[in-house]
């Protein structure tokens, strides 16, 4: 049996739940429990519901109208309604995105949406579709969402902490930008991937909502931008506009910029602040007002001691200092925030280098092209370096690696495997 076929009988045992609960497929709604969806079809629920196209629909859901919502965690509705859209077709030529990074070596040959968005990211791509400099990545992955009311074809449905995953958001000081993602253009989408993300965040600030499609034989990149207006109707979905663009390495990165480097020798402790993106978000949050460390907490869903290890990066960095207990800005975090994406992005990269281990594991492999650091000689730089001991070295020398995969992920200056060994990235090293 192939795998579409098991596909395909899997979701019509829909039919089997339908009759087996006696549900009335007339009526606009009928809530459903998890607990009754794994009994009847013995498949997990959420494979059963996942639904991504109208073509996946079961057949008794397309003949009624029908699709599926989670309603909560452990509960789902039956709908009567328009679940899904088909994207507008995009017949403009693609625009032309000049850029110095390329397209991640190591990433070669790995479909993955989250790659294609992180280059676009990387690149400067996101900062032309969006017209702004300001954004930073701050939302991606699994989220619950708080508790809404909404209608579909008039009837009134209420959602309480369902389960919704974001493929990534970015956020600025007056916008918060949501991307659903694919790899090829499907022909419809699920509303839901679009409209459950936007009611999460909408009451924070503006939320820009983008389905973007990688077309993977001539690597071009669409997005269609949707709104919804009225907020609380579902079926209300409308285009806001659509771009298509290619993506063109005009020249390589040069690593003497990052040669060139000074290391601060007043910089010789490494923060324990594994994620680079968090960081570089800290003085936004700061700009928005949360000036302190209980709202920083909040801002981040951290305990108080994870967000002062960001703080206290950020302020190694140069980028927040503390006055009367509240976090400010300074001169440098103001011209960090007004540089476009890609200038971001080196920005870091540079004051990452400014930590001595840092900057001597880097000048190391890019001046022996093929030398390779592992996580112990990390470590062993580490010991001679500093005054750590134990496991601090480990940690440490984790949040190390991690930074250079941070590099890795958005300049490709450097690979690094999955045992956090480091090295200069291909382009560059000796044949």
């Amino acid at each position: 049996m192939n795998l579409n076929t098991s596909k395909s009988r899997k979701i019509e045992k829909w039919t089997d739940v339908i009759n087996e609960l006696s549900i009335d497929v007339s009526k606009p709604i009928n809530l459903i429990s998890a607990k009754q969806i794994k009994t009847i079809t013995k498949e997990e629920p959420r494979l059963m519901a996942k639904m991504d196209t109208l073509e996946s629909l079961p057949q008794i859901f397309r003949l009624n109208s029908l699709f599926l919502l989670p309603v909560s965690r452990k509960e789902y509705g039956i709908v009567k309604g328009k679940g899904y859209h088909r994207p507008e077709s995009i017949d403009n030529k693609p625009i032309i995105h000049d850029t110095s990074i390329p397209f991640p070596i190591s990433a070669s040959g790995v479909e993955s949406e989250s790659v294609y968005l992180d280059y676009a990211n990387s690149c400067g791509l996101l900062s032309k579709l969006c017209g702004t400099n300001t954004l930073v990545q701050s939302i991606r992955g699994r989220r619950t969402t708080p508790s809404f009311n909404f209608r579909v074809d008039n009837s009134e449905i209420r959602v309480n902490h369902a389960q919704i995953e974001v493929d990534v958001g970015f956020e600025g000081p007056d916008q918060i930008v949501l991307f659903e993602a694919k790899i090829g253009i499907p022909s419809s989408f699920n509303i839901r991937q679009l409209y459950y993300p936007y009611r999460t965040f909408y009451s924070k600030k503006r939320v820009r909502n983008f389905f973007f499609c990688l077309e993977p034989i001539t690597k071009e990149y669409f997005f269609w931008e949707y709104s919804f207006n009225p907020d609380d109707d579902f079926e209300s979905i409308k285009l806001v506009c659509f771009k298509r663009y290619q993506i063109k390495i005009s020249k390589v990165i040069s690593i003497k910029d990052y040669q060139d480097v000074i290391p601060d020798k007043t910089k010789f402790k490494i923060p324990q602040a594994d994620d680079v993106n968090k960081i570089v978000e800290f003085p936004l949050k700061v700009f928005e007002g949360y000036d302190t460390a209980e709202k920083i907490s909040q801002a981040y869903g951290f305990v108080n001691r994870q967000s002062s290890y960001y703080r206290h990066a950020a302020e190694i960095l140069g980028l927040v200092r503390i006055e009367k207990n509240r976090y400010t800005l300074t001169d440098k975090s103001w011209e960090f925030l007004k540089l476009p994406a890609d200038k971001k992005l080196t920005y870091i990269t540079k004051l990452l280098l400014e930590f001595p281990i840092v900057n001597e594991i880097f000048i190391q492999i890019s001046i022996n092209r093929n030398k390779l650091i592992s996580r112990n000689d990390i470590i062993e730089l580490l010991r001679s370096r500093s005054h750590l001991t134990g496991n601090t070295l480990s940690r440490r020398a984790q949040t190390i690696i991690s930074w250079f995969r941070w590099i890795r992920n958005n300049l490709q200056l450097v690979e690094v495997d999955d045992n956090g060994s480091i090295r200069l990235a291909s382009q560059y090293r000796l044949n």
